[in-house]
């Protein structure tokens, strides 16, 4: 029997997705495990790795009730970044891994920076020092727990954990995810030993770094035994999720950018080398295959914002279960909103100016505004926010030169054409936008096996479904409303200090 077929596992923050994808890049079949995340504190989220790799074996026996494991060519591994998972040297966690959200480091953020110039961590980096990345969190078990930080013999991240556990090859990484530790010389593309040692931290417990198609990694029998997948069935390292789906998205030269609109969203491109931004707006980590680089500006708040404003600002109930309602009011106002504007800024804003304190906002509406102006604020909020990150990279001298759509957002029949005119730029739409993350994960993992030629081959599966040109009179309009909207932070900005100083703000 043929081996056409590449298994994928995506490690998610709220679940995650098992799927299997042809060479055309199809998802044949996929199946879906939720697991959840523990807040023991304020500023704390933790998740159970073992509970994780779970339902991640669990996803793979039932996949394989519909698909033959004997056609399974390679397994692909993504999973969220920024986390921290210590192991000994069996693989063996020894605390729960601490997320992406996760914010307690405030302190050992503040060590770093002492240590480095902030200019010069951005330098070396190619991201800011802050609390999200693996960097603070290893501070914070040398100086929270330090009998794990002396147990810990690697450092990883979740898909880096599930990949051990699948092949028996414990302490790799891959270079996507080891940039957004925020512990990697960005430009040498190895790790950054003098800064980890002035911090009085080990270099010699930071993974291997491999490139994503590496697949020198097998299945054990164990493996087999928790799931059918046949022993010695090639797994590829895989990508962080941002990296897998960059490539999922079909990018294949500097210049070839996406926006994911998710619950949050950020507008992503491929470059040739790290994009320094002298303001540090933007962040950098090295593409999957080793060599190239691919540049991020993020919202932290998208989707969660606009679900937040469709359930708060215009009634919520089971009525806007159907979103399209929501789109037909905010189709019957002009762009613009008639002056009313949206800073879906919920939870803090990240690029352009990663400010915590920034609350969000409806304003310049009157007696005369309804809902439906809301409604196209909604829309037009969270497209101003992506366009402020692409207007960053265009001033760093990296202009987009294709813009593909992903992600639930990109399923909209408004934002496609909301967005191309408010970028200035022809978008398309993902032929399956909720699949990117899986496809990157397959593509490196076909890469790796010989089912596609390299990167640049692999892209030839990625397609559009719809393509949407500017729309000229549209463009016009945003550009007025989008030079309000650029103001909004700078006028904003000492109220939103001083309410978050106010007791009721904080925790």
């Amino acid at each position: 029997m043929e081996k056409d077929l590449i298994l994928t596992l995506d490690a998610g923050t709220t679940g995650c997705k098992c799927s299997v994808f042809n060479t055309a890049g199809d998802a044949l079949c996929a199946v879906r495990r939720d697991y959840g995340t523990q807040y023991p504190h304020p500023n704390w989220a933790e998740q159970d790795p073992d509970a994780i790799l779970d339902a991640i074996c669990d996803g793979i026996r039932e996949l394989l009730v519909q698909v033959s494991p004997q056609r399974i060519a390679c397994v692909g591994l993504s999973g969220t970044m920024n986390g921290c998972i210590p192991v000994d040297e069996h693989g063996a966690a020894l605390h729960p891994n601490i997320i992406h959200s996760d914010s307690r480091t405030e302190a050992q953020v503040a060590e770093i920076e002492n240590v480095i110039a902030f200019e010069d961590f951005y330098r070396l980096t190619g991201n800011r020092p802050d609390t999200h990345y693996t960097l603070p969190k290893i501070l914070w078990f040398k100086e929270q727990l330090p009998d794990v930080y002396r147990r810990a013999r690697w450092y990883l991240n979740i898909k880096d954990y599930l990949y051990g556990h699948l092949t028996g090859r414990f302490g790799y990484t891959d270079y996507s995810d080891a940039s957004l530790t925020a512990a990697l010389d960005i430009n040498r593309r190895v790790w950054a030993e003098e800064l980890l040692k002035s911090l009085g931290l080990n270099p010699g417990a930071m993974p291997a770094l491999l490139k994503s198609h590496d697949v020198r990694g097998k299945t054990t029998r164990d493996i087999y035994r928790r799931t059918g997948l046949i022993t010695g069935t090639p797994v590829a390292i895989g990508g962080g999720d941002g990296a897998c789906a960059t490539r999922g998205a079909g990018m294949v030269e500097p210049g070839s950018a996406y926006t994911s609109m998710g619950s949050s969203a950020w507008v992503c491109q491929l470059t040739d080398r790290p994009l320094l931004d002298p303001k540090a707006r933007i962040f950098n980590w090295v593409d999957m295959n080793g060599r190239d680089y691919q540049v991020c500006g993020t919202v932290q708040c998208s989707g969660s914002a606009f679900d937040w404003g469709v359930k708060n600002l215009l009634g919520g109930g089971s009525q806007w279960s159907d979103v399209s309602l929501v789109e037909n009011m905010a189709r019957q106002i002009a762009p613009g909103a008639e002056g009313v504007l949206f800073l879906p800024t919920l939870m803090g804003w990240r690029t352009p100016y990663w400010d915590a304190n920034t609350r969000g906002c409806l304003m310049g509406f009157s007696l005369y505004h309804d809902q439906r102006h809301i409604a196209r604020a909604l829309y037009e909020g969270i497209a101003f926010a992506l366009n402020s990150c692409l207007e960053v990279m265009v001033e760093c001298g990296a202009p987009a030169r294709s813009m593909m759509l992903t992600g639930g957002g990109a399923r909209s029949g408004l934002w496609p054409d909301m967005m191309a005119a408010v970028y200035g730029l022809t978008t398309q739409v993902h032929r399956n936008p909720g699949e990117t993350t899986g496809l990157g994960a397959a593509i490196a993992a076909g890469v790796g096996v010989g089912l596609f030629r390299d990167y640049g081959d692999a892209a030839s599966i990625v397609s559009a479904r719809s393509t949407h040109p500017v729309n000229p009179q549209w463009a016009e309009a945003y550009r007025e409303i989008y030079a309000i909207y650029a103001g909004i932070y700078d006028a904003l900005r000492p109220l939103n200090n001083r309410i978050a100083a106010l007791p009721a703000a904080k925790g």
